[in-house]
């Protein structure tokens, strides 16, 4: 499914992003592009990133943690 309609961002690629250490919106968006056009998936994008590392926030150190545990 498309996420991001302005840069053709997949819910795939969006995940992928944040499973390769990709953990603020500003992160997503400098790496896909996603979330700094028309702004229509910013929720969406920083709801993942919740689910992902507990709460959306610039450099959220349980998110980093958790990818480089993971690695």
């Amino acid at each position: 499914m498309v996420l991001c309609i302005c840069h053709a961002v997949t819910e795939h690629e969006l995940e992928a992003a944040i499973e390769g250490g990709a953990n603020t919106l500003a992160a997503i968006a400098e790496k896909l592009g996603a979330g700094d056009d028309c702004g229509c998936c910013k929720d969406e994008i920083e709801e993942r990133l919740t689910r992902r590392c507990g709460r959306a926030c610039d450099g959220c150190p349980r998110a980093h943690a958790e990818l480089t545990s993971a690695a």
